[in-house]
């Protein structure tokens, strides 16, 4: 069965039940109420008509007992002779009487009790002495049960019209109330069959079960629409990463197959051999450090890399400075750092950090452009600030500048993994890296490092 008609069952048996007690319960009461009436005027006309048949033997049969009643005088030798009139008709009193004998109506007599007779009720009582018989006062119940009887079929029509209306007015408030629902179920088959995980339960009103159970799986169908994007959006980088590695790797591969080839069918001159050696070594170099920096990006992906310790940032700075002059003596390079700046970090990395930007610096911008680097105190930690005058980048390479294997537009200018190592490393020391590039206005690359041991000034951009 439906919940509906699960609903509407329970309804109607429970209400059924309760008008079936009640109609019992009322019943029995009236019955009980209308008996003690009679019991009540049986006994004040039983002692009405001893009276007067004790007192006046002679007494005619009207005027003994009101209409409804059945008066019977028992003699002492078993005679029963009707005191009352023929109404109503006392032959059914007379024959249980007789049935009952002496003995019963003397023990009712003394009892002096009503009690049931034929489907009457009767009380008696002695004469004015023991010896003077037993004095039967019975009226009949017919009106008592037609009163309860009647009282039982209006109940009961009572009872049918209420079911009846309950079962069109309930069907209807049920239908309504479990409409949401209905509209839940709906839409939960639709993203079950459909796989829509954008559709969401229809929130009706604020309070109730029904909203907060809607809000709750639409809470729960954000987070698996999130989780499913995540994991599309991870195996698109992945075969995307897949794809550029391969496509990073087949390069130099092509290079040494062909040079090998050459070599194997003697396509090489003595002159030619040494060049050709020398651009596999060169291939051979480039591949290495493309899968050098691959396995370094996957061991900081797993943020098992990092050996933190206290290390000297502005003495970090000032080396990687130096090795820049050393390598491009032409370029001015600037140092904004104080004196010391210890924080806890991996100096290895953040050594990496500094000669990967550096390098950018020289990749990506002009001979004799002047570049800046600055180590200083923030809010969040210690910033390491990389700054060139050069031509900058457009808005979508900058956006992009952190991917891997992004080059922008200069294809020639190493395998796009720099920035991403600068990236990864400050991930794993739980910062972040930003980069701020305008055409014509230069680049700024940003590492943010959280270090609560770092002393020094505080940091203004």
């Amino acid at each position: 069965m439906t919940l509906n008609a699960r609903l509407m069952t329970g309804l109607l048996a429970v209400t059924l039940a309760g008008l079936v007690i009640t109609g019992l319960v009322s019943a029995f009461f009236l019955h009980n109420y209308l008996m003690d009436r009679v019991d009540a005027q049986l006994v004040a006309g039983r002692d009405r008509a001893v009276i007067r048949l004790t007192q006046q033997p002679g007494t005619p049969a009207e005027g003994i007992a009101p209409v409804a009643f059945i008066v019977l005088q028992v003699t002492p030798d078993g005679q029963v002779r009707v005191r009352s009139d023929d109404q109503p008709d006392p032959r059914r009193a007379v024959a249980a009487v007789k049935a009952l004998g002496l003995a019963g109506l003397q023990e009712r007599a003394a009892n002096s009790k009503p009690f049931t007779l034929a489907g009457q009720r009767a009380v008696a009582r002695y004469g004015r002495t023991r010896n003077g018989g037993v004095v039967v006062v019975a009226t009949p119940l017919n009106e008592i049960n037609s009163e309860v009887r009647n009282l039982v079929i209006a109940e009961l029509a009572t009872a049918a019209a209420l079911i009846a209306l309950l079962a069109l007015l309930g069907r209807k408030l049920i239908q309504s109330g479990l409409r949401p629902l209905s509209h839940m179920a709906a839409t939960a088959q639709s993203i079950a069959t459909g796989g829509d995980l954008r559709a969401r339960m229809p929130e009706p009103g604020r309070r109730g079960e029904v909203p907060r159970l809607a809000a709750a799986i639409n809470v729960m169908l954000d987070r698996i629409e999130q989780a499913f994007w995540a994991r599309s959006r991870s195996e698109a980088r992945v075969r995307e990463f897949a794809a550029d590695a391969s496509h990073e790797l087949r390069t130099p591969l092509t290079t040494i197959q062909g040079y090998a080839e050459l070599y194997r069918h003697g396509a090489l001159g003595p002159d030619e051999l040494p060049d050709a050696m020398r651009r596999i070594e060169d291939e051979a170099q480039r591949m290495s450090r493309i899968v050098g920096d691959l396995l370094e990006l996957a061991r900081l992906d797993r943020g098992s890399a990092l050996e933190p310790a206290s290390a000297d940032l502005a003495a970090l700075a000032r080396d990687a400075v130096a090795d820049a002059m050393a390598v491009e003596p032409d370029r001015p390079w600037e140092l904004e750092a104080p004196e010391t700046l210890v924080a806890v970090v991996d100096e290895a990395r953040i050594r990496q950090v500094l000669a990967n930007l550096l390098a950018n610096v020289r990749v990506h911008t002009p001979a004799g452009t002047a570049a800046r680097v600055r180590v200083a105190r923030a809010p969040q930690g210690v910033v390491i600030e990389v700054t060139d005058r050069g031509p900058g980048m457009g808005p979508q390479d900058a956006a992009q500048a952190f991917e891997r294997f992004h080059r922008g537009d200069n294809r020639e200018s190493g395998a796009g993994l720099g920035l991403p190592i600068v990236a990864a490393i400050a991930a794993a020391h739980g910062g972040r890296a930003d980069l701020l590039s305008e055409p014509g206005a230069g680049t700024t690359v940003r590492v943010t490092i959280p270090d609560s041991a770092s002393e020094g000034e505080p940091f203004t951009a």
